[in-house]
């Protein structure tokens, strides 16, 4: 059975607004507490899918009041030796999400279409190399992957914005990319503040919360408590 792990390798936002997480709010400006920055990873028979890569810029963390967390020991101690990623997906093209795309050269990538010619128009240079080094699955609405996940593109959040729907036990769960911020815009049916479609972003919101997906998203401190915590920045969501 596949295993999924949810790793914190950042926290703070300085752009991290209630206005920015939910659609209509009055805490215009006030920022979010404990905003976090995750990535994801899957083991399947013995082969490590990383979902989404995180940034390193230190640079970059700091112009946008980001604390970076070193997580690699963490890994060391949890995994025995640090997961070679056998394939990587990318929810969309946003720094925080692909920007360590070149430290994983040799996996093989499934994106949107639309993702790709994003990072191509817009990504850093070493994530643009990175990617036409690659192999490249490209997505133009949905696809099953590896007998796990269903990969389905949105295009709320951002026009490239794309979630992964996967059942375990019964149980129902969707990665949500950037289309949820937070648990709440799902369990809670709050649609968020930052779209590219405000309708793609609602509709996806309201399915996931009618159907009781269980939400995971990338910036939700909640996860950390949610789970069986390996680490300080380590849980096993499944």
């Amino acid at each position: 059975m596949m295993r999924l792990y949810a790793i914190r390798y950042a926290e703070n936002f300085k752009y991290g607004t209630y206005d920015s997480v939910y659609r209509n709010t009055a805490k215009k400006g006030k920022r979010i507490e404990k905003f976090a920055f995750l990535y994801y990873l899957a083991e399947n028979q013995g082969k490590y899918t990383l979902i989404d890569t995180g940034f390193r810029d230190e640079k970059l963390a700091a112009d946008m009041g980001v604390t970076l967390l070193d997580v690699e020991q963490e890994l060391l101690n949890v995994f025995g030796e640090m997961p070679q990623i056998h394939k990587v997906i990318l929810t969309h093209s946003h720094w925080d999400h692909v920007n360590n795309l070149d430290l994983y050269q040799g996996a093989s990538l499934v994106m949107s279409r639309a993702t790709y010619e994003s990072i191509l128009q817009e990504g850093e240079e070493a994530v643009t190399k990175a990617l036409l080094g690659s192999s490249i699955i490209l997505v133009d609405d949905e696809m099953q992957i590896d007998d796990i996940f269903y990969f389905r593109v949105i295009g709320g959040h951002t026009p490239d914005s794309s979630v992964l729907y996967f059942q375990v036990n019964e149980k129902k769960y969707v990665i949500t990319g950037d289309e949820c911020y937070l648990c709440d815009n799902a369990t809670e049916n709050k649609p968020i503040g930052i779209v590219a479609d405000a309708r793609k972003n609602e509709e996806f919101v309201a399915k996931i919360h009618r159907e009781k997906w269980i939400p995971l998203p990338f910036h939700d401190d909640k996860i950390m408590n949610q789970y069986r915590k390996l680490s300080a920045n380590i849980v096993q969501v499944i």
